[in-house]
């Protein structure tokens, strides 16, 4: 007990030290933070924040399986539920994960050949401030030389092998595409190797091989992009999102708008002014969102307007207002670690 009780009172402390912190870094200016010495490192404070709140992600998940594995595992009660929860979890993260690395891979020579179009700036503005404390000039122009070559040798080899497999998959308007990207990078490729090591003497020059190299990254990315959205991975990705998880959402909220319009019906049933009030409003809102409003008053479109911009922001803004107030209570109980008796000393009795 006196453990358990020793934790409680120091994850209330951290808790409360944690809202202190970020209240006064809200309300106190830069300039005594600045003298505090916290203001260089406020980014770093706030970063540490964000991965324990991803932890929590981590939390969940463990808890997830935890739960509902023990549920598949004794076949306990709508089992099969947390089944088909689990199996979707699993399926959703292994296509998610591959996705998101395949589209790693596209960006990754063009990221490549970006670095390289750096360098040769570099190189030319170490030379031309005559910094010392780096590699020769020479070296550095052959090691630039040498890493174009190589990855101009490693774009084309994937290249080859991109068209071999798009080809034969893609349908005419994306063919036409490809090919088009095809010789602008064949043209690139060539323009790039014709800048030979003797030619990097001049400034221009290198700056001229990094503007190509450039070049070449760009458009064998757009090549990549052509080739990752015709990927299986993409299309499962696509198939288990849009084609599973937005329609089954879709069908949701179908099925929320039977009760909604249940609702709207007995709301709307004339029993008192208030219920009067709503009804009239809701008709001239509806007869003035429709085409043919003129039929029956051409004023229809202001006074629909007037409803929605003056007596229905003022209720809105009522709510807004409120919703605000209970966040500020529910920080404040938050940061005063009351906002549920799990460190209480009563727990369990």
């Amino acid at each position: 007990m006196k453990e358990q009780g020793f934790r409680g009172r120091l994850i209330r402390l951290v808790t409360f030290l944690a809202g202190v912190y970020f209240f006064l870094e809200f309300l106190l200016p830069k300039s005594v933070l600045e003298a505090a010495g916290v203001a260089d490192l406020h980014d770093e404070i706030s970063n540490g924040f964000i991965v324990v709140g991803t932890m929590a992600f981590g939390l969940g998940i463990i808890n997830l399986f935890r739960v509902h594995g023990t549920r598949v595992v004794f076949r306990r009660r709508d089992w099969l539920y947390s089944a088909a929860l689990l199996s979707g979890l699993v399926l959703m993260m292994t296509v998610t994960g591959q996705d998101w690395l395949n589209s790693l891979s596209v960006t990754e020579r063009n990221r490549e050949c970006r670095h390289l179009g750096k360098f040769a700036e570099v190189i030319v503005e170490d030379s031309t401030n005559g910094r010392e404390d780096v590699p020769p000039r020479t070296y550095r122009i052959n090691k630039l030389h040498e890493a174009v070559e190589v990855t101009i040798k490693n774009i084309s080899l994937e290249h080859e092998k991109a068209i071999k497999t798009l080809s034969q998959s893609l349908e005419e308007v994306s063919l036409v595409r490809l090919q088009e990207l095809t010789k602008e990078l064949n043209e690139a490729i060539l323009l790039t190797d014709g800048i030979t090591a003797d030619d990097l003497a001049a400034d221009e020059q290198i700056l001229l091989l990094g503007r190509r190299i450039t070049e070449v990254g760009v458009i064998f990315e757009k090549i990549l992009r052509i080739q990752y959205e015709h990927s299986t991975g993409n299309k499962l990705y696509l198939f288990f999102f849009e084609g599973l998880f937005v329609s089954l959402g879709s069908a949701m909220f179908s099925l929320l708008g039977v009760y909604i319009a249940s609702a709207a019906y007995r709301a709307f049933r004339i029993r008192s002014v208030e219920s009067l009030l709503m009804m009239l409003a809701a008709v001239v809102v509806m007869l003035g969102q429709i085409s043919f409003y003129e039929y029956v008053s051409e004023d229809l479109p202001n006074i629909r307007q007037w409803l929605l911009e003056v007596p229905n922001t003022a209720a809105f803004r009522a709510i807004k207002i409120g919703a605000m107030i209970a966040g500020l209570v529910m920080a404040f109980r938050m940061w005063f670690s009351i906002e549920s008796e799990s460190f209480s000393s009563r727990r369990g009795q």
